[in-house]
């Protein structure tokens, strides 16, 4: 069985068909791809970036090791792992989703100006409900090494003390539509807290510790 890595396309990732990757890189300019005989090599490459004619595209940061987290007692195996990383507090902020089982990136937004570390924890975690309810899926899990973004979840509110700037403003408008959005919908995927001691980093994790 071959896996298959896009770096460049329409959705970066790891792959575990030619059909899939094939749609994701079929008439896509400058695409990136290639075949690995593994998914451990997949993930390791797919997280290491692609060198092309001397340029590095590094798509995935974070960990550069590959973790089996099936192997781990009580880690949800169909689950999305989410997590955000603030340079100052306030400061240049982005956040991230990640699929467990592959170490794929999901979704990658920012850098964000002026904001804040818990703001990014939040808006990932709505962001990958919104996803996962866009794509009608009730089952997959998500997790987050956040307390402070787990209980604006369960409040249905982003208690953050940041007052808008001009800097700011496209990620207060994130931040007003992701409380909107709680406010509106409900959902039944299980969002759980990533357990740190016993699990390491959790797999969204942008290494900058």
């Amino acid at each position: 069985m071959k896996w298959y890595v896009v770096w460049v396309g329409t959705e970066p990732g790891v792959c575990s068909s030619w059909a899939d990757c094939e749609e994701r890189v079929k008439g896509y300019p400058g695409a990136r791809y290639k075949a690995f005989d593994s998914q451990i090599e997949a993930v390791e490459a797919y997280r290491a970036g692609v060198n092309d004619e001397g340029i590095l595209r590094a798509v995935a940061r974070g960990p550069q090791t590959y973790v089996n987290y099936a192997a781990l007692p009580g880690i949800v195996r169909d689950s999305i792992a989410v997590d955000g990383a603030c340079s100052g507090n306030p400061g240049r902020m982005e956040y991230r989703g990640v699929d467990v089982p592959t170490g794929a990136e999901l979704f990658h937004q920012g850098p964000f100006d002026d904001a804040t570390n818990n703001i990014g924890e939040f808006l990932a975690l709505v962001h990958a409900l919104a996803m996962l309810a866009q794509q009608q899926n009730t089952h997959t899990a998500i997790y987050s090494d956040s307390r402070t973004a787990l209980a604006w979840l369960r409040n249905r509110r982003a208690n953050t003390k940041i007052q808008p700037t001009a800097a700011n403003a496209r990620v207060m408008e994130l931040l007003q539509r992701a409380e909107r959005w709680v406010q509106t919908h409900t959902w039944s995927n299980a969002v759980l807290k990533w357990d740190t001691e016993h699990w390491g980093e959790i797999p969204a994790d942008f290494g900058r510790k």
